[in-house]
């Protein structure tokens, strides 16, 4: 289970902004549409929305977040209603939003099903949904697989395989039942950078999902052999010759009601 309030979420929300400002955009937003913005962090797609003019919900289950995304809105200018809430009964009224927004974040719920079933309640009969997905493809996704596999030789228990989000096809048969209609999907690359490879993975080792894994790999004694593993993934992927610069690529999935 990850605690995405521990370490340093804040950078790799940094680093997912021009995600957020690509999804706001393509929504299309109207001053006073209401929007909620589910998983929302520190509140990049939210405070962005807001700053269109929308009357804004975000929810999110971390409380560290969310007092980040309160201050941003604070220096900001803009109002936004943060709530704490579960993917699963997301605390939001029936028939309420014009637009829901999930930037890297649906996708990181334990019910796929449920979460789709509770964006639908919350959309009113004629609102739409973008939902970002990483592809699971590229140096990004190589990095982690690198990481997995030597984290996995002392780890007795198989990992419960991930509902693939990137699919449409596999989106669009669980949308379908929870009373969504998925319309489009497009493919987009975002640029990661850092000043080279070690500075990158330095950095990532304060992530949630690296937090939660640090147990497991000081148990296992490989802390200096993931890291180089993934600083080799890195390099070679590398497309600076002075800095890092890799591409992740990802989908923005747009679903309205059924």
């Amino acid at each position: 289970m990850v605690d995405w309030g521990a370490g340093a979420y804040e950078r790799t929300a940094a680093e997912l902004a021009p995600v957020a400002q690509a999804v706001v955009e393509r929504a299309g937003l109207s001053p006073g549409e209401n929007v909620v913005d589910v998983a929302c962090g520190t509140g990049n797609a939210a405070l962005l929305a807001a700053g269109r003019g929308a009357r804004v919900v975000g929810v999110d289950g971390a409380p560290r977040l969310l007092e980040v995304a309160r201050e941003r809105a604070r220096s900001q200018g803009v109002v936004v209603d943060l709530r704490e809430g579960d993917l699963r009964a997301l605390p939001v009224d029936d028939d309420s939003a014009y637009v829901v927004l999930s930037v890297f974040g649906v996708i990181f719920t334990q019910e796929p099903a449920q979460t789709l079933r509770e964006v639908a309640r919350i959309l009113r009969p004629s609102g739409r949904v973008l939902v970002t997905a990483w592809i699971p493809a590229g140096p990004i996704d190589a990095m982690l697989a690198a990481m997995g596999r030597i984290v996995g030789r002392g780890t007795p228990r198989a990992s419960a395989e991930r509902f693939p989000w990137a699919d449409p096809g596999a989106l669009d048969l669980v949308a379908a039942e929870a009373g969504l209609a998925l319309d489009r999907t497009t493919r987009a690359e975002l640029p990661i950078r850092a000043a080279s490879p070690e500075a990158y993975i330095a950095a990532a080792q304060e992530h949630p999902m690296a937090v939660a894994a640090r147990p497991v790999v000081e148990r296992a004694g490989v802390g200096d052999e993931v890291r180089e593993a993934m600083t080799a993934v890195l390099r070679d992927a590398n497309e600076d010759a002075d800095a890092l610069l890799v591409h992740s690529p990802y989908v923005v999935h747009e679903l309205r009601s059924a």
